[in-house]
């Protein structure tokens, strides 16, 4: 289980030093620990006394179900998303924002979508992702 300062994406609006971010939680391959990822979060709470934590569930491969027995409470939706692929490589579409394609001597008079697919690269559709917070006040 990792953790760090709350990213500002989305929209967020938290500047809040006692709120943290769920970045990723993992099992070795073909092992689970019964209540390891509670007794993480507990060891996490305790230690660092966050008055907020935030994460999402990634829904092309969870259901959310870990947070809700972790106490979190689903607060959203982040909409669809996307990448893009090409030579059987991801990546994220952040690298590949209009403004940086123009920097790199695309055509500025064509949309970030012709510019990727004139690259020949293409679109990996997501499922978006569900928002969850827990907070200190159980709120």
């Amino acid at each position: 289980m990792t953790f760090g300062k709350k990213r500002m994406i989305l929209k967020s609006k938290s500047l809040n030093k006692d709120c943290y971010e769920l970045l990723r939680f993992c099992n070795k391959q073909n092992t689970t620990i019964i209540g390891g990822a509670s007794k993480l979060f507990n060891y996490f709470l305790i230690n660092y006394k966050p008055e907020e934590v935030i994460s999402y569930a990634n829904l092309d491969i969870s259901n959310g179900s870990l947070y809700k027995m972790l106490n979190f409470k689903e607060i959203g939706f982040t909409d669809i998303n996307y990448w893009w692929a090409n030579n059987k490589k991801r990546y994220h579409r952040s690298n590949f924002m209009k403004h940086k394609l123009v920097a790199e001597g695309a055509d500025p008079n064509k949309t970030a979508n012709e510019i990727m697919v004139d690259k020949k690269y293409f679109k990996i559709w997501g499922n978006g992702n569900l928002k969850y917070v827990w907070n200190k006040k159980g709120d």
